[in-house]
């Protein structure tokens, strides 16, 4: 061969074993190899991937042992047809980087896992049509069941073609909403915090330290918790001032909305609940920026006790959602719609009122410096 022979694109291609896909990938062993392997019938393995209590000791001993040997995975398509059940559960929310979220998915994550299943997600980025889209593709997925957490299960009005679109689904596998309902549709469960009963635990809290004057901030009319939380304070605060209550959103920036707004009230309340925990650490960069102390100007709390909660300075007073026994109850409410069981309808799981120092007994009010004399 003459010097370069070997660099002509015809040498190139047939001595480049990566472009003729040679070796890309080695192929998977498959159920006839580990019957080989381990010297029985392919309808042994068959039975013992099935689970089939028929197959003797020192069978399923040789099976299980010619498995590890060629590092052999079931095809759980074919396992899936087989048993009619695909081990996997979807999962809908409408943001991962919520820490709200994040926390409650974890935990159903973890369940489902020590429960044999594994979870599909489907995030949703707070989009209805993403949503509508994840609910197809699950669906055609094959899970055995769903979780839907958000969106629509939040939504105190969903459009007609949505609860049809639910409707069909639930039709064919069991759905649990977590934290939300779709009384419309006929859903395995709701699996739900009590939410307005964490609100009034922590109006309580603020009523036993004094505070009469107390603000509610953050939230929004789109959606059912929120909802709920203000009926429950309206009820027991009674806000003179239409200022004292701000549906800004449920983000830190809502919670430096909320707080710029409850500045032009024509009095100040002494203590303000947050819709949750992000708009109360909202709340509480703003109040720095004004010269507004915490607690001391004003006592502040919040909901979720995501760890954010546990960072600020002062560490906020706020809700748990028992955040391990919600995803508990809804992952024993679908298994139990899997196998045929429906489970009780609505199930309310208690919350924690967590305490710390960013509520303290009402203080003297601060005397406001003169406007200087000219």
């Amino acid at each position: 061969m003459r010097l370069f022979d070997c660099c002509t694109p015809e040498a190139y291609t047939s001595s480049n074993r990566f472009l003729k896909g040679d070796i890309i990938r080695k192929k998977a062993p498959t159920i006839y190899d580990v019957a080989h392997h381990a010297q029985v019938s392919v309808s042994t393995v068959s039975r013992v991937l099935n689970g089939n209590s028929t197959v003797n000791d020192d069978l399923r001993a040789r099976v299980e042992t010619a498995m590890r040997d060629l590092r052999f995975r079931p095809n759980r398509v074919a396992q899936t047809l087989y048993h009619h059940r695909s081990n996997t559960i979807g999962c809908i929310l409408p943001d991962i980087v919520n820490p709200f979220f994040a926390q409650i998915f974890m935990q159903l994550e973890v369940g489902a896992f020590e429960r044999g299943y594994t979870i599909i997600l489907g995030n949703t980025i707070s989009t209805r049509s993403l949503e509508r889209t994840y609910l197809h593709t699950l669906a055609e997925r094959q899970v055995d069941g769903l979780l839907f957490l958000g969106g629509m299960a939040n939504d105190p009005a969903p459009l007609a073609e949505d609860l049809h679109l639910m409707q069909e689904l639930a039709d064919r596998l069991p759905i649990v909403a977590v934290n939300g309902d779709l009384p419309q549709v006929n859903i395995v469960a709701s699996v739900r915090s009590d939410e307005a009963g964490g609100m009034q635990a922590l109006i309580d809290h603020l009523h036993q330290q004094g505070h009469t004057d107390i603000a509610f901030l953050g939230g929004q009319l789109d959606v059912t918790t929120s909802l709920e939380k203000l009926e429950v304070y309206r009820q027991a605060c009674a806000p003179p001032h239409p200022e004292w209550e701000q549906l800004t959103g449920l983000t830190l920036d809502a919670g430096a909305q909320a707080l710029q707004g409850l500045l032009q009230a024509p009095a100040q309340p002494t203590a303000a609940v947050c819709i949750n925990d992000l708009v109360a650490a909202g709340v509480l960069t703003a109040a720095r920026e004004r010269g507004l102390r915490v607690p001391q100007d004003l006592s502040l709390v919040g909901f979720d006790d995501i760890f954010v909660a546990q960072v600020l300075a002062p560490r906020l007073t706020t809700i748990n959602h028992n955040y391990a026994e919600v995803a508990r109850q809804a992952l024993d409410a679908l298994l139990a719609g899997i196998n045929g069981q429906p489970p009780q309808r609505n199930i309310t799981v208690p919350t924690l009122l967590i305490e710390r120092e960013s509520a303290i007994p009402r203080q003297p009010r601060r005397r406001r410096k003169a406007a200087p004399v000219n």
